[in-house]
């Protein structure tokens, strides 16, 4: 009793329209796990389905509107290994639901996107000779291209190097174009049911959940924080419809149907794009290419872990 009320407090703070839906919402929810009913549970699922659609047809300008189709063509839950994940981490197979973003952070342009090793040494090469006129300064910085081309993995290591000397030949100048994005696109997959995420559902959520946890680093240094008792219990109860985590660090949830794309970079054409994605607790590079109009995953890879 003193978590549905708590529910309904926590809604009161939401716009007074959505105020009765999502009252409506909250109660079906605890209903359906008071009851342990997996029925009751689809059918806040399907209503919320019904609540929130995408805002593809909505886009700002035509970063935003291609955005979109990059996304429909890198966000493969079911195929996590053509992104560099590998679907031996967990699969999505068995959950009806799928929750999809509804923030893009940012969108970037930059003058082109090397794609394969052989692109990205002649572009680099050529980068270090534009920038740097003195032959000392330039020999150096071509020995240090050689020394990360020895290390094999040309992708993370130029990421590496990026952030390590920002402003330096390994950081390909880019231009923001836009942020914090209202990012809801349209993905459809065989078998599976849409959710698009939504600041009101992620509150109802937090509330739903709660916050009991062991904090992060407790029984080893490896260990996340993870759910315990009565939020583990409600965790796994949603799972009879869609996976979540629990965060990383602690003191959240994470919603989403992995990947999330957090950012993407496309070429001045817009026939190439890197899509900066997150897996749960790592992330990476997904390298898309224009084929005839439509996106293809090139290639991608993690490069990154918490």
């Amino acid at each position: 009793m003193k978590h549905s009320l708590t529910i309904l407090c926590c809604l009161l703070l939401l716009s007074p329209v959505l105020y009765g839906q999502s009252t409506a919402q909250a109660s079906l929810l605890e209903k359906a796990y008071q009851d342990s009913s997996v029925t009751l549970l689809y059918q806040f699922f399907d209503n919320w389905s019904a609540d929130v659609s995408s805002n593809e047809s909505e886009a700002p300008n035509p970063w935003v509107a291609e955005a979109h189709k990059v996304f429909a063509a890198f966000y493969q839950p079911l195929q996590l290994d053509k992104i560099g994940c590998g679907e031996f981490r967990i699969s999505y197979q068995d959950y009806p639901f799928f929750i999809v973003q509804d923030t893009l952070y940012r969108i970037y342009v930059t003058e082109t996107i090397p794609i394969g090793d052989d692109e990205l040494v002649n572009y680099y090469t050529n980068r270090i000779k534009r920038m740097y006129t003195n032959k000392h300064k330039r020999k150096k910085k071509l020995e240090s291209l050689q020394r990360i081309i020895g290390y094999g993995n040309l992708y993370a290591e130029f990421k590496r190097e990026k952030y390590m000397f920002p402003g330096e030949w390994c950081a390909i100048p880019t231009t923001l174009v836009d942020s914090n994005i209202s990012f809801r696109p349209s993905v459809d997959f065989p078998d599976k049911k849409i959710v698009h995420l939504s600041a009101g559902y992620e509150q109802l959520l937090n509330t739903f959940l709660g916050n009991q946890h062991i904090a992060l680093g407790t029984e080893n240094i490896m260990q996340p924080a993870y759910a315990k008792e009565e939020s583990a219990r409600r965790k796994d109860f949603i799972e009879n419809a869609a996976q979540i985590f629990y965060g990383h660090w602690g003191g959240y949830w994470q919603y989403e149907t992995y990947p999330k794309a957090n950012a993407i970079i496309f070429d001045a054409a817009m026939q190439r794009a890197i899509v900066e994605f997150r897996f749960i607790y790592e992330g990476g590079n997904v390298y898309l290419e224009k084929h005839k109009g439509q996106w293809v995953v090139v290639t991608g890879e993690l490069t990154w872990q918490e």
